[in-house]
C-alpha cells in the first residue's frame, strides 16, 4: 500500500497537467478563430478582372494568308485594373507554328503590358493554329489563353521577310529591296506594291519567268521627308490570285532627329515678375553645328552662343517675365541652328506673380 499511494498521486498530477494544457490549446484555438482575417478580394482569386484587362474580342488574331519566310508578329496588349502588380509568370503555345513572348513581366497598376506572338512562317505551311495559355502568379494565380491562327502559303516565299530600314538619321533617305519567288500557276502575277505612307516610294520588278515560277523584285525607298520617330507599317502585294488577292509585307524604320535636346520642356515653376531664373539646356548632334539663335515670344530669353560649331552644346539660358505678367504662362522656345532651316521648337511654362516692393 505504501508504494502505491505515491505513484497513483504522481499518475494524478500527470493528467491534471494534461488537462491544464489541452484547456490553453483550445482557448488559443478559438481566439485565432475570433480574430478578423485579413479581406482577400473575390476579383482577385477568380480572375474576373481579367475581362477589363483584355476583353474577349481582342484575345483572339487571324493573321489571315501570309506568304512562306515573311515576319508575321501580333501584340496582345494586357491592362492592369487593379490596385497592386500583375506578374506575368509564363506562357506557352500549344504548337509549334507560333512562339509567344512575354514583353511586360510586370505589369504596374494602371498600366500596359504585352504577349508577343510570332508566327513561324519560316518553318511551317498551311492553315495553322494556336492557343497561348498565360500564367499568372500575382495578385493571385490565374491563366489567360489567346488564340492566333493563319494560312500560310507555301507557293510564296519572300527573301527577307520584313523591310527592316533600321535607325536612319533625319534627313536621309534609304532604300531595301526584297525578293519574291513564286512556284505554282504559269499566268500567276503580283500587279502592284502599294503603301499608305506619303515618305515610301515602291517599285516592282519582274526578274524571270519560266515553267510555272516567278520570281519579283520589290524596292521600298524610305524619302528624305520621313518624320522623326518610329514607324511600323507594311506594304500590301496585290496579286490576280483570287485565293490570295493581297499579301502584306512588314516595315519598320526608326527615324531618328538629327538633334538631340535635353529638356525638351521648361517648368520654370514661379517666378515674381521682374526677376530672372537660369537653366541649363544641352543639344547634341550627328556632326558639329551652331547654335544660331533661342527665342520666344512669351518670355526673355538670354544666352552666350559659342562662336565656333560643335557636336553638342551647353547652354546657360537666363529667362526673365515680363515686369507687368501676372498668372499662367505656357508658351514656346524657338532653337535655331545651322543644321536645318526650320527651328525646333521647345515647351516653356509658368506661372507670374506681381512683385510687391
Amino acid at each position: 500500500m505504501l508504494s502505491i499511494l505515491p505513484q497513483t498521486r504522481v499518475h494524478r498530477q500527470t493528467a491534471f497537467v494534461l488537462v491544464l494544457m489541452a484547456l490553453v490549446t483550445l482557448g488559443q484555438s478559438a481566439t485565432a478563430q475570433k480574430r478578423p482575417q485579413p479581406a482577400v478580394s473575390s476579383a482577385y482569386l477568380s480572375g474576373q478582372w481579367l475581362g477589363e484587362a483584355i476583353p474577349q474580342d481582342s484575345r483572339t488574331h487571324d493573321f489571315g494568308t501570309v506568304a512562306r519566310a515573311a515576319k508575321t508578329e501580333h501584340r496582345f496588349f494586357i491592362t492592369n485594373p487593379l490596385d497592386q502588380p500583375i506578374h506575368l509568370q509564363s506562357v506557352r503555345a500549344s504548337c509549334g507554328c507560333t512562339t509567344p513572348f512575354i514583353e511586360t513581366e510586370w505589369i504596374q497598376p494602371g498600366e500596359q503590358g504585352s504577349i508577343l506572338a510570332r508566327f513561324n512562317t519560316d518553318t511551317f505551311t498551311g492553315n495553322r493554329k494556336a492557343t497561348l495559355t498565360v500564367s499568372i502568379d500575382q495578385p493571385s494565380y490565374t491563366e489567360l489563353q489567346l488564340q492566333v491562327r493563319g494560312y500560310i502559303r507555301s507557293d510564296v516565299v519572300l527573301h527577307p521577310g520584313e523591310l527592316q530600314f533600321g535607325q536612319i538619321p533625319e534627313g536621309e533617305g534609304k532604300t531595301i529591296e526584297v525578293s519574291l519567288d513564286y512556284a505554282g500557276r504559269s499566268d500567276w502575277e503580283v500587279t502592284e506594291v502599294t503603301s499608305e505612307l506619303p515618305f515610301v516610294d515602291t517599285k516592282l520588278e519582274q526578274i524571270t519567268r519560266d515553267s510555272g515560277r516567278v520570281s519579283y523584285q520589290i524596292t521600298a525607298t524610305l524619302k528624305e521627308d520621313a518624320p522623326v520617330g518610329f514607324v511600323r507599317n507594311q506594304l500590301v502585294l496585290h496579286t490576280n490570285d483570287r485565293r490570295l488577292t493581297s499579301l502584306p509585307l512588314p516595315l519598320t524604320a526608326d527615324i531618328q532627329p538629327s538633334l538631340q535636346v535635353r529638356p525638351q520642356e521648361f517648368e520654370l515653376g514661379e517666378l515674381k515678375a521682374g526677376e530672372s531664373v537660369q537653366e541649363r539646356l544641352v543639344i547634341k548632334g550627328r556632326k558639329p553645328f551652331r547654335v544660331l539663335s533661342i527665342t520666344s515670344n512669351d518670355v526673355g530669353v538670354e544666352f552666350t552662343p559659342a562662336e565656333e560649331a560643335k557636336l553638342a552644346h551647353v547652354i546657360n539660358l537666363k529667362f526673365e517675365p515680363a515686369a507687368d505678367a501676372d498668372g499662367e504662362t505656357r508658351g514656346k522656345l524657338i532653337l535655331q541652328t545651322d543644321l536645318s532651316d526650320e527651328p525646333l521648337e521647345l515647351e516653356l511654362s509658368y506661372s507670374t506673380i506681381k512683385r510687391i516692393d
